[in-house]
């Protein structure tokens, strides 16, 4: 059964359940997924470290190559772009191995398997990818279905913010222009991958399969070739690796343990602005009881007016102004009766 969100103010007056479960645990696969998917394919490139637009893959053609080159007792890597070539020795192009420098395009560090096999990175690549594809589209058929896709799309308003949130990541701003549970720069992060990365990168995976090209055989035309697919598809890779990147600089710049804690548990430490934060502090105060809190009533003894203080408090309810008038002359006259006795006695 899912839990409860009104638990949150049981449990602390600061926290809230943000991420259900089927939300952390899609993350934590997809997380998985990707991580295996980027360094399989990284082997698979190795196979074929060139990358060429169109359909033939000729290596003269190539426009991105890493290779290495001998260089007198040395062997020394490189990356050529469009016919320019940049040293890479000690990164890529080359391996030191028990038995020698090698040619290789990315370290073994970086890749799945460790040691050169391509048809073990294809087994990785295909097993992962699947994963990927059918855990992301739970993610999307759950939080469609409890309406929350829409909290973490980016809106206009939303883009108009971006370059405050960037400055309070940075430090630089004090207050986050923040709104809802996800600011504007995760927005654009999260809108970017739903809608430009991941379909891409599965479509242009698609296309560079020769069996699905038979039966789907516009999809290496859509990407103007099965070589500009593969390239469409490397650089899409990278680009789910910088979303990365900006992902943990963000969780690292805002409360590792809170949102670490958050997408484990469920359960987020809100910042409450410092007027609530007062308010909670101070000491609450003391209970009232009822009974104090009724008219004492019962010791007072009922006030007997004449019949004329009840015409005149009448009088003065109903016209204030003219009430007062009436005592004054009253209280004249009531002097003057008194004086005519006085006279009388005398």
């Amino acid at each position: 059964m899912a839990d409860n969100p009104v638990k949150a103010t049981q449990r602390s007056p600061h926290l809230v359940y943000r991420h259900n479960r089927v939300t952390r645990l899609t993350h934590w696969t997809n997380a998985i997924a990707l991580m295996i998917l980027f360094m399989s394919g990284l082997q698979i490139f190795n196979a074929h470290p060139n990358l060429y637009w169109g359909n033939t893959s000729e290596p003269e053609k190539a426009f991105l190559s890493i290779s290495a080159a001998q260089d007198g007792d040395d062997v020394r890597g490189y990356v050529e772009l469009y016919g320019r070539q940049i040293d890479t020795t000690g990164f890529l192009g080359v391996q030191q191995g028990v038995l020698g420098p090698s040619a290789r395009a990315f370290p073994s560090w970086l890749t799945v398997p460790g040691y050169y096999s391509l048809a073990a990175a294809r087994r990785w690549h295909f097993f992962f990818g699947w994963l990927f594809a059918l855990n992301g589209t739970l993610y999307v058929i759950y939080n469609l279905a409890v309406g929350h896709m829409r909290k973490f799309f980016l809106t206009f308003s939303d883009a108009k913010k971006v370059p405050a949130m960037v400055a309070y990541y940075l430090h630089l701003r004090k207050t986050s222009p923040q709104e809802g549970e996800y600011n504007p720069l995760q927005k654009m992060a999260y809108t970017s991958v739903f809608v430009l990365l991941t379909p891409l990168v599965l479509l242009s995976g698609m296309a560079m399969s020769p069996q699905l090209d038979v039966a789907f055989n516009w999809l290496p035309a859509a990407f103007g070739g099965r070589q500009s697919a593969r390239v469409v598809h490397f650089i899409l890779a990278f680009g789910f690796l910088s979303f990365t990147f900006g992902h943990v600089f963000m969780v690292l710049t805002q409360g590792v343990f809170n949102n670490m804690r958050s997408m484990t548990t469920g359960w987020y430490r809100e910042k409450l602005p410092h007027a609530i934060q007062a308010t909670q502090s101070a000491p609450a105060p003391e209970p009232v009881d009822a009974e104090d809190l009724k008219p004492e009533t019962d010791n007072v003894q009922p006030e007997v007016q004449s019949p004329r203080q009840t015409t005149l408090l009448a009088d003065t309810t109903a016209n204030p102004a003219p009430a007062e008038k009436k005592s004054a002359e009253h209280s004249s006259v009531r002097e003057e009766e008194t004086e005519k006795n006085d006279e009388v006695k005398s």
